[in-house]
């Protein structure tokens, strides 16, 4: 991803500005809070968890975002915040193993939670936040009413596949579940296994039921290049930037008219495409920030259980 960044945004702005892009480890919740907290904001710009971003926002730790640099219309609505706008739409995808269900591809998470008609071991990332919300399409719950989280539900339909599931805790580690045949269907970003299967891995996904997740841009209070800041986060949502980005990697750009500077070839690989974007359902990163600590408190009690 940080490859991409660099091809569609770092170097542009590099030479438009003459601010060179320094990037630094990841900085979530935690860092921002010691950033604020020590009246020491060392890092300009931040590129979180979209998840985490409405949490910073309540919490007052972030710049409002200057939409007077840039059309705010123009970007996607659920991705365009007060406080932070989305970097792309990534999809959190049902994927399988090609060897074992390659002559009868599941179609969605519906198909996944069907023991008899796709027999094998399932995968799942191993979070409240994404698993619970397949869990409930698999269940057959729309993917437009899946919110607020029917947490007894989800739980109820995790146990109806538990006998068959193990757990992955990274991205990496849920394309090589599938790839090796350790899991014969499960979760996964569609990034993580777009390459393998170009490369011949029996592996393949699709976008029917995705769950579009993405990182976020913002700036914290306090930082000392604001102005600048907001003329990077302007810098990324220019049509034919985004278009640069979604040919680096397969994640699709928050800024629709970004799509026209596209190969067409490409378009049937991006999640926000015209032919996949009503495919799927943004995560609604609002209701995490609001009650997803208990939400992931009845969880982690019920993996215990």
């Amino acid at each position: 991803m940080d490859e991409a960044y660099k091809a569609a945004y770092f170097d542009s702005f590099t030479e438009k500005t003459g601010i060179e892009i320094i990037t630094a480890p990841y900085a979530g919740l935690a860092k921002i809070k010691s950033m604020i907290e020590a009246d020491n904001v060392d890092l300009d710009i931040l590129n979180i968890d979209a998840a985490e971003a409405p949490v910073a926002g309540n919490n007052g730790w972030l710049e409002p975002i200057d939409w007077g640099l840039t059309d705010r219309s123009a970007v996607l609505p659920a991705a365009a915040w007060d406080d932070h706008v989305y970097a792309e739409v990534a999809a959190k995808v049902v994927a399988w193993n090609t060897d074992t269900l390659g002559d009868n591809p599941p179609g969605g998470w519906v198909d996944m939670w069907n023991m008899e008609a796709y027999p094998g071991r399932r995968s799942l990332w191993k979070q409240a936040f994404q698993t619970l919300e397949v869990a409930l399409m698999g269940d057959g719950v729309p993917k437009d009413q899946i919110y607020p989280i029917d947490v007894p539900r989800g739980l109820a339909a995790l146990d109806k596949i538990k006998p068959e599931l193990i757990w992955w805790e990274s991205g990496g580690q849920s394309a090589q579940f599938l790839i090796d045949g350790e899991s014969d269907v499960g979760s996964t970003w569609n990034g993580r296994v777009y390459q393998p299967k170009v490369d011949g891995a029996p592996v393949n996904y699709t976008f029917n039921d995705a769950l579009f997740v993405s990182g976020a841009w913002c700036v914290v209070k306090g930082a000392s290049n604001v102005g600048w800041s907001m003329e990077f986060i302007a810098h990324t949502l220019e049509p034919e930037r985004q278009a640069i980005y979604s040919e680096n990697i397969p994640y699709g750009p928050v800024v629709p008219a970004a799509l026209e500077f596209i190969p067409a070839d490409r378009l049937p690989l991006l999640p926000s495409s015209a032919e996949n974007i009503d495919k799927g359902v943004w995560s609604d990163f609002q209701f995490w920030a609001a009650d997803g600590e208990e939400v992931i408190n009845e969880f982690n009690e019920w993996l215990l259980s």
